[in-house]
């Protein structure tokens, strides 16, 4: 070790600390996941609907990727309604109606003021008891409650069987009216979860979200107080790192190693097949980028015209369900493959050389990256459209955010991580001999071990889970694959190229990483809980996710202070100056810094904003959310891949056939576009969703009457400028970038590969 050992034991502790919490929290979950009742009956004890219509209406919502249109429990997508707000607001004024005309013989909106409050507190107290029997698994509904069920069955089949100019799904969306009964069953027990208090409680089992006055849903007292312990914890958090990072340079990149005068000879450089071959998988990248931009355009302009694209009605053949399906599961896929590739580039510098045949299997599993992802694309398509009958989930649309791609494809994915992983350690087994266990090498091989691992937690529910309990898997792999292990592998990698280049010490290397684990994985691995907030999970959730999710902003806004000396220190005149007066990796490395301001601005500013309990409970799921998504996703992880796309290819591709005028075009059109994108709609029509979620209710927030109004749609129309910006200047000359390479790579040096 090149440090104190202090550092990995340290890291050991908070790793393992982070798993207890979270198999505590995980096991909290399965002992208090609302109940699915065997039968749901009226007074009279006549049969609504049952427990199979509610997995089976679950089904239903995954099957046509009503997650990529609406949402339940506020997770999902933002063009459609909240489908458990939605059913609770619209069947309360329903039963306010009914009591109204079976007590006073008028209709709710024909009584006086004291007479309607008189009804609104009926409708809310029958909403608050819990009339759910665990001997009989029988919940019974009042009168009024059974009543209203039929009426918005025959809602929901309207939505989907009849929409209308206002909707941006086709008509016979949904053709099964057994679909509709199952769909609306499902919508009521989310309904019945998020007001019904939990037992020995005085709130829901969704902490009484959604806010929802009908049913008296008010925040609780947790929400107030761990939103002030929020608080506390982040100024602690960041009091302490300033004090002993902040006032020494103890990271190292400032005075204690000089800055490097040279990098490494390109023209000299001589590269292996199986480096050669990952130039595939960029190109792949690339195209993917591209591919999920436009996505991103069609489905974004569904707000101003749901009707289709500029007077095309194209929501038979792509409805927001398959485009928003396409944006959000390709930016996971083109992103991963940029740092699984880089880890497959990388592994021969640090094993000095490749095993034999390496170039032969990294070109095999190219050929499986391919196959998951025009596989999933086409299945996805499928699926949604109904053509893959009971082989939905497995070859279609799992229906799950992020998570789209059915199990078959998962399964492949997968596999496929875990042979990347075999291929990166058996090219840096050598470097391991003699080396401490919590050395650089080893660091990279237990990230490398954890990627796949950590992925494979997306396989732990089936269409049959419990929501809650699916749920809580599911953001193993959004949060803790994407956001905490596979961040850990790029900074490993980061770390490499930065030692490669020749721009800091191994010594200074390893202890970022260190860092890196200490502060991202000991506040984002219990920090995962700030997605667990609302959706029928206990309250400890909500406590534990609240206070280490505070603390997710501490290392960020360290690493910012950091990037930022390391930037005005060695960017610019650090190295070999090549014909153009560029440093050879200036704009791999200013995609780096980019990832630091983001990191700031998008993961720690914004993820804070939404992530505050009591902000959340007004704001989950509206317009701030995808405004911290955008930053986070593409300022964050894309412009990391793309950073990688750059380093590699300043390899492959002969030196004099490089050119940084296409990517400071790419660089700062991509950058400045996605602050457009934020700056002109996303952000302020957040705030404005939030102000009116909190005037109006969260279910007109939600509403196409919100997304009709006049500021709104005018917001959503200056994104054409920040969407212009990033795909005309950013995206396509990346991709032109890149394809263009072909043309001018390197030729392997076949004595270094190993054959």
């Amino acid at each position: 070790m090149e440090i104190s050992r202090a550092w990995r034991h340290g890291a050991v502790l908070v790793v393992a600390l982070g798993f207890t919490v979270l198999m505590f929290m995980g096991r909290k979950v399965y002992e208090n996941a609302p109940p699915i009742p065997a039968q749901v009956v009226d007074p009279s004890g006549k049969v609504l609907f049952t427990g199979e219509d509610i997995l089976a209406g679950q089904g239903v919502f995954q099957k046509y990727g009503l997650m990529d249109y609406g949402s339940v429990f506020g997770h999902g997508a933002y063009r459609g309604p909240d489908f458990t707000d939605d059913y609770l607001h619209r069947s309360a004024w329903i039963q306010r109606d009914l009591k109204a005309r079976a007590e006073f013989k008028k209709p709710y909106d024909a009584l006086p003021e004291k007479k309607k409050a008189q009804m609104d507190q009926g409708v809310a107290a029958d909403a608050k008891a819990n009339r759910y029997d665990a001997s009989s698994k029988t919940l019974a509904f009042t009168r009024e409650q059974a009543r209203a069920f039929p009426s918005l069955e025959a809602v929901y089949d309207d939505l989907f069987q009849n929409s209308g100019g206002e909707h941006s799904l086709p008509k016979g969306y949904i053709q099964d009216t057994a679909d509709i009964h199952r769909l609306t069953a499902f919508f009521a027990w989310t309904a019945w979860a998020a007001s019904a208090q939990r037992p020995g409680k005085d709130y829901s089992y969704t902490n009484n979200w959604p806010p929802e006055d009908a049913v008296g849903n008010r925040p609780t007292r947790a929400v107030f107080l761990w939103s002030a312990l929020s608080l506390i914890s982040l100024l602690g958090g960041i009091a302490v790192v300033l004090m002993f990072f902040g006032r020494f340079d103890y990271l190292g990149w400032g005075g204690e190693e000089p800055a490097v005068k040279k990098s490494i000879p390109l023209k000299e450089f001589k590269i292996t097949p199986s480096q050669a071959a990952t130039y595939k998988y960029f190109l792949v990248v690339a195209a993917l980028f591209a591919f999920q931009t436009l996505m991103g355009v069609f489905t974004a302009h569904y707000f101003v015209e749901a009707t289709g694209f500029y007077g095309f009605d194209i929501r038979s053949l792509l409805p927001t369900t398959i485009t928003r399906t396409w944006h959000l599961q390709l930016s996971i896929f083109w992103i991963a493959t940029a740092w699984l590739a880089a880890g497959l580039f990388i592994a021969p510098f640090i094993g000095k050389g490749e095993p034999k045949h390496q170039a032969f299997w990294v070109n095999v599993l190219f050929g499986a990256v391919v196959l998951v992802a025009v596989g999933s694309i086409v299945g996805e398509y499928l699926g949604i459209k109904d053509k893959l009958g009971k082989y939905w989930f497995w070859f279609g649309n799992q229906g799950w955010e992020y998570l789209e791609l059915g199990r078959f494809w998962q399964i492949l994915l997968t596999a496929g991580m875990g042979i990347w992983a075999v291929l990166v350690i058996r090219a840096v087994w050598g470097k391991l001999k003699g080396q401490d266990w919590g050395s650089l090498p080893y660091l990279l091989v237990y990230a490398i071990v954890a990627i796949p691992l950590m992925f494979s937690a997306g396989m732990m529910y089936t269409p049959r889970t419990n929501f809650a309990i699916a749920d809580f898997w599911r953001w193993w792999v959004v949060h803790l694959w994407v956001e905490s292990f596979f961040e850990l592998f790029t900074t490993i990698v980061v770390a490499y190229f930065f030692v490669i280049l020749g721009l800091v010490s191994t010594r200074t290397a390893i202890r970022v990483v260190y860092l890196d684990i200490l502060l991202y994985l000991g506040s984002g691995m219990i920090g995962t809980g700030h997605h667990y907030y609302w959706t029928a999970q206990p309250a400890i959730n909500l406590a534990l996710g609240a206070f280490f999710s505070a603390m997710e902003v501490v290392p960020l806004l360290l690493l910012t202070l950091e990037a930022y000396d390391f930037a005005v220190l060695r960017r610019g005149d650090a190295g070999t100056k090549e014909s153009d007066g560029f440093f050879a990796h200036y704009w791999a490395v200013m995609f780096l810094i980019a990832v630091g301001f983001w990191n700031f601005l998008g993961a720690g500013v914004f993820g804070f904003l939404i992530n505050l309990p009591i902000v959340s409970y007004y704001e989950h799921a509206t317009y701030l959310t995808p405004n911290h998504g955008h930053a986070a996703l593409m300022g964050v992880y894309g412009n990391l891949a793309i950073a990688a796309l750059v380093f590699v290819l300043r390899f492959l591709v002969k030196p004099e056939h490089w050119s940084n005028r296409i990517l400071k075009l790419s660089f700062w059109s991509l950058q400045i576009g996605l602050m457009m994108m934020l700056l002109l709609d996303i952000f302020p029509v957040g705030i404005l969703e939030m102000v009116q979620s909190y005037t109006h209710g969260y279910w007109f927030a939600r509403s196409v009457d919100f997304w009709n109004q006049p500021i709104v749609q005018k917001l959503t129309w200056a994104r054409v400028a920040g969407d212009s910006v990033f795909v005309l200047g950013g995206v396509l000359p990346l991709l032109y970038f890149t394809a263009r390479s072909m043309f001018y790579l390197k030729k392997p040096d076949e004595t270094k590969g190993g054959d």
